[in-house]
């Protein structure tokens, strides 16, 4: 039997649950502790059971016991709350026949569905750019759709690579020792080598040659190792098999990894931000076209031409790339510079930092590959203006970049795969 609000009491979660929980983990702590406050636990006992068509406008799951998930024409589906399955939806927003039965006395957390929703919006989404931008009905389609398989968890977001999750865990532990970094470098001969040559490169100003990864690390250091790791770990999934799709995969590849560069490059002419950093972030900054490339490729979309298709990517491209650096548990930070990569008169930090960096790269990419009519002026830019805070003409920066011509080149070459 259905039961009702009145059968419900209010939970008392822990932060360090809710952040297990698809797709509730992806909001920040104070908005996941809010959810958490406007929470109700369910309990059921054995033979009880619950109807999706009653419980549409709530984010179900099974906080204790044990049930069947029953599905029209399907077996049931176990779920203990032990299993992994616990931490998703039980029923998704377009299931209406599907009921639970109570293996055993459970305990249901609800969470409101369309609260989350609010929140989510709010987070990525400012309310002047949803007041602002034109969403056509093929854009619309795909963005609702993204939505909706985020909301339930089933959106396919990028995963880093293994390699990469490992050597992130270890490295954000202050007493982890390089040997440790090392070893589990070690483990992936293709990663080993690109970090030797990238320790044995100009741009690590290295005397002796490195021969083994330890010493790359020593002369990398365990967080430059870990954001190059992370890095190249990247580059392995800008892939499609649509010749359309790949033909744009290919160019965002090749426009991240010179935006990484330039990014690296500027970074480390201030003396005040980490140049591999800023290459990392150079390289996410357009990270959310991936899933959107992804969602079309295995959704069958027919697209008549590239202008669509980069149409559609331009309005979504940010909104999605908040969630795979969210995803991945990236720094803050790199969730400004996904959202803010192409504002030119972003002016909402005092201080110089690492988006200010990526969106003076990507004017001067713009620069490199002669697409004006999308150029701002570049002297009326705030973020040029923190760059080179004396006052200097934008040829002052083309002549930094020209400078820097042949270290430029060296990145770029020892990130394209």
């Amino acid at each position: 039997m259905p039961l009702h609000n009145s059968d419900a009491s209010h939970p008392d979660l822990d932060d360090q649950l809710l952040k297990k929980l698809v797709p509730i983990r992806e909001l920040q702590r104070e908005d996941r502790l809010h959810m958490s406050n406007k929470a109700q636990l369910v309990q059921l006992r054995r033979g009880d059971e619950l109807s999706a068509s009653d419980e549409h406008r709530w984010l179900l799951y099974l906080y204790d016991g044990q049930l069947d998930l029953i599905e029209v024409d399907q077996q049931p589906n176990f779920v203990d709350s032990q299993d992994a399955r616990a931490r998703h939806p039980l029923f998704s927003v377009s299931t209406h026949r599907a009921h639970l039965l109570a293996k055993t006395d459970c305990k249901l957390i609800r969470f409101d569905r369309q609260l989350f929703t609010t929140l989510l919006e709010h987070e990525l989404i400012s309310g002047e750019e949803l007041q602002t931008i034109e969403v056509g009905e093929i854009e619309g389609n795909i963005f609702n759709a993204i939505m909706h398989a985020f909301n339930m968890g089933q959106l396919k977001l990028p995963s880093l690579p293994e390699i990469a999750l490992k050597v992130k865990a270890a490295a954000s532990n202050p007493n982890v020792h390089l040997d440790e970094v090392a070893r589990i470098i070690s483990a992936d001969a293709t990663m080993a080598a690109r970090l030797i040559q990238v320790a044995n490169s100009p741009v690590s100003r290295g005397i002796e040659p490195v021969r083994t990864i330890r010493e790359a690390v020593v002369r990398l250091g365990i967080s430059t190792s870990r954001n190059l790791v992370i890095s190249l770990s990247v580059l392995q999934l800008f892939k499609s098999r649509s010749s359309l799709l790949n033909s744009r995969m290919l160019e965002l590849y090749h426009h991240s990894v010179d935006v990484a560069a330039i990014s690296f490059v500027l970074a480390k002419s201030t003396g005040k931000l980490d140049p591999d950093y800023a290459l990392l972030a150079g390289l996410v900054h357009d990270i959310g076209i991936i899933p959107v490339i992804t969602y079309i490729e295995d959704t069958g979309l027919d697209l008549q031409n590239k202008d669509e298709l980069n149409d559609i990517i331009a309005r979504l491209r940010s909104v999605v790339g908040s969630m795979v650096v969210k995803h991945w548990q990236l720094p803050a930070d790199l969730l400004n510079v996904v959202e803010h990569a192409e504002n030119w008169q972003r002016d909402d930090m005092e201080n110089l930092d690492v988006t200010d960096v990526v969106v003076v790269a990507q004017i001067y990419d713009m620069l490199q590959h002669h697409e004006f009519k999308k150029l701002p002026a570049i002297d009326d830019v705030p973020a040029f203006k923190k760059l080179f805070p004396d006052g200097l003409l934008p040829n002052f920066a083309q002549q930094v970049l020209e400078e820097a011509h042949e270290e430029i080149f060296e990145i770029m070459s020892l990130l394209k795969l």
